[in-house]
């Protein structure tokens, strides 16, 4: 079967800064002073497009993998999955992501609302700089979109309509290689600094946590628990005081909702070590307060919602606290010695990265092949301090 993205591909034309500014001027009935191009992200082009009174952000799906080259190609369906991810974000947690004012089918554009007065939370977090609310805001987030998506709150027929609308091959056979396959192997995709080459030999030789990765992708690809953001790190969140909007949603789809909540703690886990290294003693505990925040605030917001009916909740938290520490050991593993790095290890010095390097895979292990967590402490002890667990052979649940 031909896709849209198969037949529009021959009228398709990538945008410039002019031509994305004429895109603007047109949609709108505008005058545009002011285009620039500002993505640097691995997959799309990303432009901001001004007029004297307002700016837009105009992004335009490649049809390959940015950061791998034209070599990698790559669906331009996905702008169609963002923006139907970031219209579903916006109807089950308002407020909490760009608002959309527009998406072209044919160009594979979308063009939203600029954020120009927020900041990226890990280039915050990496400068040791608090802004206040946004742990509270993703937990909610996290809540609302999982469960506000999932047959716990949506009829069954709903839900399966939305599920067949969010099929997206292509962006989860990504995930699938580069969290789950390629880092336990001398993969070309991976991308392995000096400070790196013995933790990704290790991985290499590494059956235990090999079979730990395997176990965690065939969750991924059989539980559709609910919409996922698919990519949810901090790096796609913008953040202003009492303001955290979700961004980047290309890799929605639906499956296991621990896949989501693990991502950004594992992500908070890289600032926590990070600061950690560097003998920030002060920031470490403000990390540790936002991941802390997050996981409370996402309970807290579960038990809200959750219907009355339903008498499981609490084994529901226990259940996507256990996959969440398992997906978050896969997101911080990846990190490391797989495509796409993180600047909270990456920007230390020579000496401090090979030590956090070491320490986010000593403690990736211990959140795969430890016993189950039995609480958010156990979890984030684990992911960022390594202590008091001890690895063992690998648990089949």
């Amino acid at each position: 079967m031909t896709t849209r993205a198969q037949r529009t591909a021959s009228s398709y034309t990538e945008l410039d800064a002019a031509s994305a500014s004429d895109y603007v001027s047109r949609l709108f009935g505008i005058e545009t002073t002011i285009a620039e191009e500002i993505g640097d992200g691995n997959m799309n082009l990303v432009f901001r497009v001004c007029s004297n009174d307002v700016s837009y952000i105009v992004k335009q799906a490649l049809p390959y993998l940015r950061v791998a080259g034209e070599g990698w190609p790559l669906t331009l369906d996905r702008a169609r999955i963002e923006a139907a991810a970031l219209a579903q974000h916006e109807s089950v947690a308002p407020g909490m992501v760009p608002k959309v004012h527009h998406f072209d089918p044919d160009q594979f554009v979308i063009v939203m609302e600029d954020l120009n007065t927020h900041t990226l939370w890990r280039q915050d977090l990496c400068k040791g700089t608090h802004v206040e609310g946004v742990a509270e805001g993703v937990g909610r987030f996290l809540a609302k979109t999982l469960l506000g998506t999932s047959d716990i709150l949506l009829p069954p027929s709903v839900r399966k309509s939305l599920t067949a609308e969010f099929v997206n091959p292509e962006l989860c056979a990504i995930t699938e290689e580069l969290v789950f396959t390629a880092p336990y192997q001398d993969a070309e995709s991976n991308i392995i600094d000096e400070a790196a080459q013995e933790l990704a030999a290790e991985l290499r030789s590494d059956r235990a946590m090999q079979l730990a990765a395997a176990q965690l992708r065939w969750q991924f690809r059989t539980r559709a628990e609910a919409l996922l953001h698919g990519d949810f790190h901090t790096g796609s969140v913008m953040v202003a005081p009492g303001d955290p909007r979700a961004m980047d949603p290309e890799f929605a789809f639906f499956g296991p909702m621990g896949f989501d909540v693990g991502n950004i703690i594992g992500n908070l886990a890289f600032a926590r070590i990070r600061h950690g290294e560097l003998g920030n003693a002060e920031f470490s505990a403000q990390v540790d307060n936002y991941a802390f925040t997050i996981w409370l605030t996402f309970s807290e917001w579960v038990r809200r919602l959750w219907p009355a009916k339903e008498p499981w909740r609490e084994p529901f938290l226990a259940q996507i606290l256990v996959d969440s520490a398992g997906y978050a050991s896969m997101e911080m593993i990846r990190r490391m010695v797989g495509l796409a790095h993180v600047l909270d290890i990456d920007t230390l010095p020579d000496d401090l990265r090979y030590k956090a390097r070491t320490r986010v895979g000593q403690n990736a292990r211990l959140l795969a092949l430890g016993k189950p967590v039995h609480s958010f402490e156990d979890f984030w002890e684990r992911a960022t301090q390594g202590a008091d667990s001890t690895p063992q052979e690998m648990r089949v649940t």
